[in-house]
Order: structure tokens, then C-alpha cells, then sequence
């Protein structure tokens, strides 16, 4: 059974950013990459692209754009595949996952990292402070806003929006209203709702330079809201995420899914990283080094199937054992692992010259070191030294034949 990808990353964020360049990238002299995958829903760098973050105090405090563009740079200098979606549901059962996503795609995998956050973002960063306002800052800062937003009448309602948890500030809003504004409280989720509370989930924010209205997707279909004002409860998602896919297993934990301290879930094959996690502070530094575990477990996850031996991390897990004058990074390159380009064929083309023009279009996870040498009509050692010479520019990495 073949499969797309080695590491399948949910999340764009900060832990899944993180995640996926060090699962397509580790810092060794000779390291054998994984093929990685990027799915996010909405703008690379999640909420750490809205504004900024505090790394550890007032001191260490880093814009949007300086934290998201060095992460984006690897991403793109790396090859790492990204694609633009909302994952809809994950199929945990046997050695290669599939993940599913909202616009028909389906993408296999040996492991995966979820680094979801704490919701599905969309297009919200597109009006923070054009019509839109988040609870953030301390409760106490919290029903200060509150008695602020609320001592205005907002034509024609105004929308709260936020997980199960939302309830917790429903009373106290509509007794700051008294009754000024129309009020409509969005519940991400299914159930039921009642006269001003709907259940559904947002599909987008619009507007023309301000935020005019939300898109909510209930039982019934899309519903076009117009509004005045959104609040967006991050409070309620930190307390209860408001996750968007279908996993198929109980043994997560809930309302977020329990982990240890190299990132792995119950499940063999499946990470998890960031806010999406249990326990813990939530943090922009905390993230990136789940995201930074998650994405150097999965890779130890994949290197194991891959090769029946562990990886020598070299700096992050030492390894203790007497270094032999022989020792070889890379471990013997079985004839049937399946060669798999990380670029373009023009790259390997350039870098091997005329004598190999062509191997890159057989190198793409589908044939094995043996077939590739057969084609070519070639010994296989032979063969075996040019792809350890792409390994090592960590270009190429080896798929491996799965058994349904």
C-alpha cells in the first residue's frame, strides 16, 4: 500500500509550523528527512500572525511578521508541501493514516501531528479592530470591556461568538445590555440553541473594509448574519476547544488530547502539539517547543518504521555508546525502499549532470532502488551512492512498502 507522505501536520501555527520543519529537517550532518505536509485553513502562523507574542516577558516581544517570516522562509526554502484546506476527519486505524479534508482531498500518511489549536480559524485576523474584538486581558478586564462594548447600541445586532464554554459569559452580557442591542451568541458546535443562541460553525467574516456580517453553518445550511459588532470569546475556546474534524478514537482525552513529554497520543503514528494539547501553560514558547518534539518524535516514529533502528538525534537525545572509526550515519539502503523526491527534478538534474538525466522522474515514492537500477540497467551500488549524495543534501528520503 503506497502512501503520500511520511509526516502529515495539522495546523499552521506556531507548534505546527515548527513541527513540520523539523520533521522535513534535522540538524545533522547526515540525517535522512521525511516528506512533510502542511494542511491550514487559513493564514500560516495562525494566531501568532494576528498581532504578535511574548516570548518570555515585556522584553522578548515579537511582532507578527518577525515571528512568522523566518518560519515561512524554511517552509518555502525546504519544499515543505502546504495545503490550503480544513481537515474534516483522520483515520487513525492501521500504519498509514489518512487524512480527509473539506474540499475532497485525501492524504496518506505514517504519522501524524495535530497542532489544531483551540479552533478553526478563517478569516478573522482580516477585521480584528475593523469590527471585530477579542476577550483577552484578565476577567476582571474582561467585564470592564464588556461594560464598555455594551454601553453602545449596535444596529443591526451584536454577535458573541465562542465554544460550549460561551455560557459562562452569557448571563453576564445580557445583563450589561439591558436590552440596548440585539444580541446573537454563536455556539461552535452541534446541539441545540434556543432564541438568541444558534449552533453551528463559522464559515467566514465579511465585509467592505469593516465587518459587516458572519456566515454560520448549521443543520439547516449557510446562514448569512449581518451585524454591527463580533465579539470572539477566545476565553471559551481556551477552556473548551471547538475542534472541527472526526478522529475516531476516544482514547484522546477531553477536551483536549493528552500527550507526554515527546508529544506522542495513545494512538502509534499520532502527535500532537500546541494549544490542542492538555496541561500546561498555554504559550507562543510553549508551542514552538511542542511543535519542535512532536515534529522530532514523528520523525523518530518514521525513521523506526522505516529502518527497524532508531535515529541518533545528535544534540536533542544523545546517544550513548562508544563511537567506532567506521561508524556511518546513514543506515544500509535496503533495494526495496522506494526513492522520494523533496524538490524539484531541475535541482537534482542540475546537481547530477547528463550521466543521470532523468532519475528524477522515477524518483517518486512509487519505485524501488532495485526497479530504478533495473530501468536504468545499472549496478545498484552504484545507484546507492548518487541517492546517499541527495540524502545527504536532504533532498531525496525513502518511502517503504505498507502492507494493508
Amino acid at each position: 500500500m503506497g502512501y503520500d507522505y511520511d509526516v502529515i501536520v495539522i495546523g499552521g501555527g506556531p507548534a505546527g509550523l515548527n513541527a513540520a520543519i523539523r520533521a522535513r529537517w534535522v540538524k545533522r550532518y547526515k540525517a535522512i528527512p521525511c516528506s512533510t505536509l502542511l494542511i491550514e485553513n487559513s493564514y500560516l502562523g495562525g494566531l501568532a500572525s494576528w498581532r504578535g507574542c511574548l516570548f518570555t516577558g515585556p522584553s522578548w516581544k515579537m511582532e507578527a511578521k518577525d515571528i512568522v517570516r523566518p518560519l515561512l522562509k524554511d517552509v518555502e526554502d525546504l519544499k515543505i508541501g502546504v495545503h490550503q484546506g480544513r481537515v474534516s476527519r483522520i483515520n487513525l486505524e492501521g500504519e498509514v493514516k489518512e487524512v480527509f479534508t473539506s474540499d475532497g482531498k485525501v492524504f496518506r500518511c505514517l504519522a501524524v501531528i495535530i497542532a489544531a489549536g483551540i479552533k478553526v480559524l478563517f478569516n478573522e485576523r482580516d477585521y480584528l479592530g475593523r469590527g471585530m474584538e477579542v476577550t483577552s486581558m484578565g476577567y476582571e478586564f474582561i467585564v470592564s470591556h464588556l461594560r464598555t462594548l455594551l454601553s453602545r447600541r449596535w444596529k443591526p445586532r451584536l454577535v458573541v461568538v465562542g465554544s460550549e464554554k460561551l455560557r459562562n459569559l452569557i448571563p453576564l452580557i445580557r445583563e450589561l445590555n439591558q436590552d440596548r442591542s440585539p444580541l446573537l451568541f454563536v455556539i461552535e458546535g452541534d446541539g441545540e440553541g434556543g432564541e438568541d443562541v444558534l449552533r453551528g460553525w463559522v464559515e467566514k467574516y465579511w465585509g467592505d473594509g469593516r465587518l459587516q456580517g458572519i456566515t454560520v453553518r448549521t443543520t439547516k445550511g449557510l446562514r448569512k448574519i449581518r451585524c454591527g459588532k463580533v465579539l470572539l470569546d477566545f476565553n471559551s475556546y481556551e477552556l473548551s476547544p471547538a475542534w472541527r474534524m472526526e478522529m475516531g478514537t476516544e482514547e484522546f482525552g477531553s477536551p483536549f488530547i493528552k500527550v507526554n513529554q515527546d508529544m506522542e497520543t495513545s494512538v502509534p503514528g499520532v502527535f500532537a502539539a500546541g494549544d490542542v494539547t492538555s496541561g500546561g501553560y498555554n504559550s507562543f514558547a510553549r508551542a514552538v517547543a511542542q511543535g519542535m518534539a512532536a515534529g522530532l518524535s514523528a520523525y523518530r516514529y518514521v525513521y523506526h518504521r522505516k529502518f527497524g533502528t532508531y535515529p541518533s538525534l545528535f544534540a536533542y537525545r544523545p546517544t550513548d555508546f562508544p563511537i567506532p572509526s567506521d561508524f556511518e550515519e546513514l543506515p544500509p539502503l535496503d533495494e526495496d525502499l522506494l526513492p522520494k523526491s523533496l524538490t524539484d527534478g531541475k535541482e537534482i538534474e542540475a546537481l547530477l549532470g547528463k550521466k543521470w538525466a532523468g532519475l528524477s522522474k522515477s524518483l517518486n515514492g512509487k519505485f524501488s532502488i532495485d526497479e530504478i537500477a533495473q530501468k536504468r540497467k545499472l549496478p545498484s551500488d552504484e545507484l546507492k551512492k548518487v541517492l546517499k549524495m541527495l540524502v545527504e543534501r536532504k533532498i531525496i528520503t525513502f518511502h517503504i512498502k505498507v502492507q494493508r
